[in-house]
């Protein structure tokens, strides 16, 4: 399938078909413009769907393009604070004569204890894993506090939830209901976290987001625009931070 690009960001554009793919999506990275096509997609479809989301597809790569511009990865070695809730809190790092790595987390302080024996490139991935391992015990306990006050309203129920680590998206519904959600969403603040949670838990219902859709969201959380516009302004830097 051949697609004509806007010269705009025809440099950033590429298209993957995929067997999975039930819809015509685009997906947004920095430098990338993907546009995931069903197989049985036709390229006048796929032209009328680019056409239609374009302006949005572009506006989302210049605001990728600003934040990277301000806002380069950091070594957790070389950090001296950590986002956590939607806050800086003092970060810590020891080296100690102790065999395994500990961390101690609370809202206000972060303190990292490594063994000093672990250096270099397998000192910085001991310290990257035994924060994300600490940060994900406690962001598990928050999202169950969020399913729970939201699921029964409309009778959403999740089938499982998973956390991991990724790149581009902040959470996802499969097609069984299982909720994927983006680690690093352990830093933000819990409203934007519950904002999040509430989405997916919409696609149980609202596969798409069509009007629909966005009213449901909308009886949860009627300031839901709030937390959106907070990952819009702030979620490529957090991502870029950590990835």
């Amino acid at each position: 399938m051949t697609v004509a690009m806007p010269q705009t960001f025809a440099d950033a554009f590429r298209i993957r078909h995929s067997a999975r793919a039930k819809r015509l999506r685009l997906v947004v990275k920095p430098g990338l413009v993907e546009l995931v096509a069903p197989l049985a997609a036709n390229e006048r479809q796929a032209q009328d769907f680019l056409a239609r989301h374009r302006s949005w597809a572009e506006k989302k790569l210049h605001e990728m393009a600003a934040h990277q511009t301000g806002a380069a990865h950091i070594s957790l070695s070389a950090a001296t604070s950590l986002p956590w809730r939607g806050k800086e809190i003092p970060l810590t790092i020891l080296d100690e004569p102790r065999r395994n790595a500990r961390v101690e987390l609370s809202d206000e302080a972060c303190v990292i204890r490594l063994p000093a024996t672990t250096l270099g490139a397998a000192r910085e991935q001991l310290l990257d894993r035994a924060l994300m391992t600490a940060a994900q015990k406690r962001l598990g306990v928050r999202i169950d506090y969020w399913i729970q006050r939201h699921a029964a309203r409309y009778g959403l129920y999740p089938r499982a939830t998973r956390i991991k680590r990724m790149k581009s998206r902040w959470g996802s519904c499969g097609p069984r209901n299982d909720l994927n959600i983006n680690l690093l969403l352990a830093f933000v603040p819990d409203g934007v976290l519950e904002y999040v949670v509430v989405h997916e838990l919409c696609h149980i219902r609202e596969r798409n987001h069509g009007p629909a859709f966005w009213q449901l969201v909308a009886l949860h959380l009627p300031e839901y625009m709030q937390q959106r516009r907070w990952l819009k302004t702030h979620g490529s830097a957090l991502l870029q931070r950590f990835c």
